[in-house]
């Protein structure tokens, strides 16, 4: 200690003591080892609502709660017998009793000394009102958001179990609708072969002079055969790809061969004066690539061409095998696609406005994309309503190479 604080006047020391006592923020009360109260600030009395002669010498149960003090009086000797500081923040809570009766939670910290061989224990109280009220509203809070969480778990539940069960539904109704498919389309094949075959034994034994209408009636009936034929076809190919039941097995083709046999076969459902063109780019013809979902392809094209081209109007189908790649064109002059639609060209059943009076299940186009996807090609296109058509499809090879 310095000079100067060894010579601080004990009035004023006192004086500086008091007016701690008095200031504190908290109730201060000291009481004896009896439980009585010897000493207490303005703060106290404030909290409890007494008079300080009302308090002075009184049992510091006065301000408990009547329910509490029996067990009080066995606390305080428990910790005369064993005192301890009690820091506040970790101090205990307790409820304090007013002097008009009502009840308020406060949180009391302790701290213990002797004076000639007299014992004390100051007691630092904290009206914790609008803190127990805190924690009461976030209490609340948390019961009414797990209430909620629960509640929507329980939908989310629900709905979640919605979703299953449509799903089940959903697969025993495509399983049903693939058997349907499968069983009409296989029914379909046989009578349709028996009629082609009747009509080629009736064009037989009705050829020559005289039988035109005949071989009218008999081209109108191989061309609708054709047409239904073409219709399941695209639904089984629909079916196969929906159930991932293709893969693709490459082989050696001859692109110029395998198309000038597609043209032969196409040409029987070409209208009056549709001329079915063909050009192959460059000496290279060999190619490595799936058969079937190549003739799938450049069928779907040109069967759309011809389909939504009019009568006398030619049909293209280019080809070019260059940089390992194969590039087909299918070039038409026919009604053309309304740009509304074009964004959804490749969506399956989807047909454009303007198509809607001509027969097609408008699965061709994304049987297309589908095979193109399986072989890692592209398609892109290009129409003008009215006008008509131009479909370009790139094919690498590099994917069936070593």
């Amino acid at each position: 200690m310095s000079h100067e604080e060894s010579n601080v006047d004990p009035v004023h020391l006192e004086r500086v003591r008091e007016m701690l006592f008095s200031t504190a923020a908290e109730g201060l009360v000291l009481v004896d080892g009896s439980g009585t109260i010897r000493m207490l600030n303005p703060r106290l009395l404030e909290l409890f609502g007494y008079e300080e002669g009302e308090l002075l010498g009184r049992s510091i149960e006065l301000l408990l709660p009547e329910s509490f003090r029996r067990a009080h009086v066995a606390h305080r000797k428990e910790y005369n017998a064993k005192p301890a500081k009690r820091h506040m923040g970790r101090g205990r809570e307790l409820n304090g009793l007013r002097k008009d009766g009502t009840i308020f939670p406060v949180e009391v910290g302790l701290n213990h000394f002797t004076v000639e061989k007299e014992r004390y224990v100051m007691g630092l109280v904290t009206d914790i009102s609008e803190r127990r009220k805190a924690e009461e509203e976030l209490q609340r809070n948390t019961a009414e958001l797990e209430k909620r969480v629960e509640e929507r778990t329980a939908e989310l539940a629900k709905g979640a179990r919605a979703v299953e069960i449509a799903y089940e539904r959903e697969k025993e109704l495509n399983a049903l609708k693939s058997r349907f498919v499968s069983m009409a389309s296989h029914e379909f094949r046989t009578p349709l072969s028996t009629i082609m075959g009747s009509v080629d034994l009736i064009a037989r034994y009705t050829e020559g002079p005289g039988n035109e209408k005949v071989e009218k009636h008999v081209q109108r009936i191989r061309t609708k055969v054709r047409d239904l034929t073409a219709i399941l076809n695209d639904f089984l190919s629909f079916e196969r790809l929906e159930q991932d039941d293709v893969s693709s097995v490459p082989e050696e083709l001859d692109i110029v061969h395998l198309c000038i046999g597609l043209l032969e076969e196409l040409r029987g459902m070409a209208k009056a004066g549709q001329a079915l063109e063909y050009d192959h780019s460059g000496d290279e013809r060999s190619i490595l690539m799936d058969r079937s979902m190549l003739v799938n392809t450049i069928t779907n094209l040109m069967t759309n061409a011809i389909k939504y081209s009019p009568e006398g109007s030619p049909v293209t189908l280019r080809t070019a095998v260059d940089d390992d790649c194969l590039r087909i064109v299918v070039i038409d002059r026919g009604i053309g696609i309304p740009l509304a639609d074009q964004e959804h060209l490749f969506e399956p059943f989807f047909r454009a406005q303007n198509v809607l009076t001509i027969q097609g299940t408008g699965l061709g186009l994304h049987l297309v994309k589908r095979y193109l996807d399986l072989m890692g090609g592209e398609i892109s296109y290009s129409s003008t309503p009215g006008q008509g058509s131009t479909f370009t499809v790139r094919i690498p090879e590099k994917q069936y190479k070593p």
